[in-house]
């Protein structure tokens, strides 16, 4: 926008710009995410919340990752998920994610924190976070997990409003903008809401749509995105294969590859990094509570040798390491004549272990 020369604003007419908090934002990981989605019979991403996950994920061969607020408000803060985050918050968590990882993200951005403005703004902050993408919802604020009783959505038209701003307010055209509608299983929703706000909300200019459901029915989600294609043949759609379901307790459970023919592009998993990182150590909390020390040597066989097995590696030491001595001269030489990790070294001491192995 260009400065306003018509004497009806002072302010304005004295400044360059009148939209100082836009920035010119380059979103290389929504075009490599946008690619994913059109190449792709679908595109994967597991829940996680904090930055190492995201390493890990990477390491692992995923091709996207999921900044889950839920996973995001109990993991960082030990909270349930009823809104109780706050943009900023969300943002700065989603930076460390991104910083930690080449992955493209995709990021909660909850019902966008408030009104028109907020929604823009939040949208804004994300992309100068780095993320690939962002999804909000249209509940009423403040909202709640998708899975706990008491959702209810916001009318059409202040909907429409909501994901028209987030899409109007982009820095980057290929950031990618995921509408979800919570209208199946709220208080003042049902079946044939929830498929026309996906229309609405296609219409609107959002590039993917998110119909949460309530249950793992195979039904529910061949019906949602057959009827919904009747009408809008091209839109992606978005499915959560939520942790809130027993999946494996199904008779005939949906499969990713069934979901990517059906069109749902882009497949997640929403606190699957967490619920695996918290069985995981609350497992050996308990074993070291009541063995001491037999919990560390049973946690020693299973990382000694195993992608994980060294902290220093997973945190890049070696990297860093170099970058000292590079900038100081005496650095190189503490390195060498101290103990501790060496690239060259072993990745995890002994008592036999020294500075020649």
């Amino acid at each position: 926008m260009t400065h306003d020369d018509s004497g009806t604003d002072e302010v304005a007419s004295r400044v360059r710009d009148t939209e100082p908090f836009v920035r010119d934002v380059d979103n290389d990981a929504a075009r490599e995410f946008r690619e994913m989605l059109d190449d792709q019979t679908f595109t994967f991403a597991p829940g996680i919340y904090h930055a190492l996950d995201g390493r890990l994920a990477e390491m692992a061969g995923h091709d996207a990752i999921y900044m889950s607020g839920y996973s995001t408000v109990l993991g960082q803060f030990g909270f349930p998920d009823l809104e109780m985050v706050t943009m900023t918050e969300m943002v700065e968590n989603a930076k460390r994610i991104v910083e930690a990882s080449s992955l493209p993200v995709v990021a909660d951005c909850d019902t966008g924190y408030g009104g028109v403005h907020n929604v823009r703004r939040a949208v804004r902050e994300y992309e100068k976070a780095g993320v690939a993408a962002v999804h909000i919802e249209d509940q009423t604020s403040p909202k709640r997990c998708g899975h706990i009783a008491g959702k209810q959505i916001v009318s059409r038209e202040e909907a429409e409003a909501r994901f028209s701003a987030a899409v109007d307010a982009k820095q980057d055209e290929d950031t990618v903008i995921i509408a979800r509608t919570d209208a199946y299983g709220s208080a003042n929703g049902d079946w044939d809401e929830h498929l026309e706000r996906g229309r609405i909300y296609a219409d609107a200019g959002v590039d993917l749509v998110w119909p949460e459901m309530p249950d793992p029915s195979r039904e529910d989600a061949e019906n949602y995105a057959e009827t919904i294609h009747e009408t809008h043949p091209d839109l992606d759609l978005a499915f959560n294969y939520s942790s809130s379901f027993a999946w494996s307790e199904e008779e005939d459970p949906l499969t990713f590859e069934e979901l990517g023919n059906l069109g749902y592009k882009y497949i997640f998993i929403t606190l699957f990094g967490l619920h695996s990182g918290a069985h995981a150590a609350y497992e050996d909390f308990k074993n070291l509570a009541e063995n001491d020390e037999i919990g560390q040597f049973d946690l020693e066989d299973r990382y000694l040798g195993h992608e994980t097995e060294s902290h220093h590696e997973l945190s890049f030491v070696p990297r860093f390491q170099d970058i000292e001595a590079q900038f100081d001269p005496e650095a190189k030489a503490r390195q060498e004549a101290s103990a501790g990790f060496t690239e060259e070294g072993d990745t995890v001491l002994t008592s036999e272990s020294s500075d020649d192995d």
